[in-house]
This record gives C-alpha cells, sequence and structure tokens, in this order.
C-alpha cells in the first residue's frame, strides 16, 4: 500500500507492495465521512455516507461528492491532494476555498446564507493512503479553526472511501 503522509517537508511511504493510481484514472467511489470538534472539554460528532469520483490528473489527486447540508442544501466538494498539502473547495449552498498546509497557518472565507466569515486554520495532521490492489482509501485531517477571530476547537476529518459496487 502507498501511503503518502503529508507533513516535515517530506513525503513518507510505506513499507511493503508501492502500487500506484494510474494517471488520468477516474473511479466511481462509496465514502464515508466522519468529522469530529473538540472545544473546551466537549466533543461533537457526524457521520454521512454518500457516493461521489477520485480520479488523478498528473501528481494531483481529487475527490468529489456532493452533500445536502442541513437547512442550507446541496454542497459540492472538491478535495484537491498534493505532496505539499490539501485543497478544499467547496461551492453550492456554501462556498468555501481552504488550504491546509501541515504545521502552516492558513487565510480563507467561508460563505453561507447566513453570510460570509473570516476563517483560519493551522494544521496538524494530514494523511492520504489508497490501495491499489483492494480500490480502497482513506483521507484525514487534524487542524484547529479560528472563525471570526474565534478559536472553534481542533477539528478531524476522516474519509475512507472504496471503489462503489456497480
Amino acid at each position: 500500500m502507498k501511503s503518502f503522509i503529508i507533513g516535515k517537508l517530506k513525503r513518507y511511504i510505506k513499507k511493503g507492495s508501492v502500487v500506484r493510481m494510474d494517471q488520468d484514472t477516474e473511479l466511481s467511489v462509496a465514502l464515508s465521512i466522519s468529522s469530529e470538534v473538540h472545544f473546551s472539554g466537549e466533543q461533537e460528532k457526524h457521520f454521512t455516507e454518500t457516493e461521489g469520483k477520485l480520479y488523478k490528473r498528473g501528481d494531483v489527486t481529487y475527490l468529489q461528492y456532493k452533500e445536502e447540508i442541513e437547512g442550507a442544501g446541496s454542497v459540492n466538494n472538491v478535495i484537491k491532494i498534493t505532496h505539499a498539502g490539501i485543497l478544499i473547495i467547496r461551492s453550492g449552498s456554501v462556498s468555501m476555498k481552504q488550504k491546509y498546509l501541515i504545521g502552516q497557518t492558513t487565510k480563507g472565507m467561508y460563505d453561507s446564507p447566513y453570510g460570509q466569515l473570516w476563517m483560519e486554520t493551522t494544521t496538524h495532521e494530514m494523511n492520504f493512503r489508497w490501495n491499489q490492489q483492494k480500490q480502497t482509501g482513506d483521507l484525514s485531517l487534524a487542524y484547529e479553526l479560528v472563525l471570526q477571530g474565534e478559536h472553534t476547537g481542533t477539528h478531524r476529518i476522516k474519509i475512507n472511501f472504496q471503489e462503489a459496487k456497480a
């Protein structure tokens, strides 16, 4: 299994067989998405399942899916994964374009039906793995989030994906 652990400015490949996702490959995938927020000793968890696409263009891997946000509507998500970091682009009833770079603080905007919020993330952990033979993988991301100058906690996102069954 090939594992990209983005951090410490270097790529780490787990010992074992090294497999690659072929160039310009597109695969329909089933996704399980879990998120946790830790703030002031409390924890909030969310879980959803959906379908999407996993594809590779050059050295960049993309994970694309749609989600429904209660009270807001449909949101298209594109996660761009490189050896340097992750970029999440959301469009629809909410929009956002935010970079996640290990050990760095990055700034962005979050637009919702309720207004625009300035956001800042400090990324602690990023991990992307893809097993070509099993057609399964996962993506994890951990970061501190500040909205409008107010710390909102430590956020963890874990996305497991596998080839969708026909």
